[in-house]
C-alpha cells in the first residue's frame, strides 16, 4: 500500500509539473521556373520537381530509413517527439504503398522553448535552400531555369502545445488507485491460498493412522 502510494504521487508530481512545448510544420514548395507558357509557378506540376522536393530532403535528412505513415497527418507532437525535427515529402498511399502527390516539404519541428523552434527553422529551411542551389549548380543547370523555393504562407506560424496538468493528475490518480487496489487483492488471493494449503496439509496429517506396532 505505502510503496503503491508513493509511486502514485511521484507520477503525479511529473504530471503537474511536465511543461508543454512549441511545435511548427513549416511548408517549403517547390516552384517550377516561369515561362510564356506555364506563368504561373505555383499552378504548375511537375514530377521532375516533387523528385527533386524528396531528392532534396534526403540530402538534408542523411541517410537514415524514412518511417512511413498511415497519414501524411502524423506530427511529431503526435508521436511523442519532445524535441527535435523531420523534414520528408509527405507519402498520401499509406503504410502499403507510395504515392508522392505534391512538390512540397513538411518540416516539422519541436522543441522546448520558441526561441529554439524559431532557431531551427530558420537553419533548416536556409539549409534546404542551400541543398536545393548546391543539386542544380552540380546538375549544370541553367539559372534561368532554377527550380525555386518558398515557405507557403501562414505555415511558419509555432503554436504552443500545453499539458492539461489536471487531466494528467486525474489519471494518474486513477491509475494508481486501481494498481493499489489490484495489488491488494492478489495479496489477499496469495494469504488465503497459503492458509488453505496450511489446512490442507493439517487435515492429511490428522487423517493418517499412526503405525501399529506389534506387542
Amino acid at each position: 500500500m505505502l510503496i503503491g502510494a508513493v509511486l502514485t504521487a511521484g507520477s503525479g508530481l511529473a504530471a503537474v509539473s511536465a511543461d508543454g512545448v512549441h511545435f511548427t510544420r513549416t511548408e517549403l514548395v517547390f516552384l517550377a521556373p516561369t515561362s510564356a507558357l506555364y506563368p504561373n509557378a505555383l499552378r504548375t506540376q511537375s514530377e521532375d520537381i516533387i523528385i527533386t522536393a524528396g531528392l532534396v530532403a534526403k540530402q538534408v535528412t542523411g541517410p537514415e530509413k524514412i518511417t512511413k505513415f498511415a497519414s501524411p497527418d502524423v506530427t511529431l507532437v503526435g508521436l511523442g517527439v519532445r524535441d527535435g525535427w523531420s523534414l520528408r515529402l509527405p507519402d498520401t498511399g499509406g503504410q502499403w504503398a507510395t504515392n508522392f502527390a505534391t512538390q512540397r516539404l513538411f518540416l516539422d519541428i519541436v522543441g522546448p522553448s520558441e526561441e529554439r523552434v524559431r532557431e531551427q527553422q530558420s537553419a533548416l529551411i536556409e539549409e534546404v535552400d542551400q541543398e536545393l542551389e548546391a543539386l542544380q549548380r552540380e546538375r549544370g543547370v541553367d539559372p534561368v531555369n532554377d527550380i525555386t523555393m518558398i515557405t507557403a504562407p501562414q505555415s511558419t506560424t509555432i503554436y504552443s502545445v500545453g499539458v492539461n496538468k489536471a487531466r494528467a493528475l486525474g489519471m494518474t490518480a486513477v491509475l494508481g488507485i486501481g494498481a493499489t487496489i489490484a495489488a491488494v487483492i492478489f495479496r489477499e488471493y496469495l494469504r488465503r491460498r497459503r492458509r488453505s494449503g496450511s489446512s490442507s496439509e493439517d487435515a492429511t496429517a490428522e487423517a493418517v493412522p499412526e503405525p501399529v506396532t506389534a506387542s
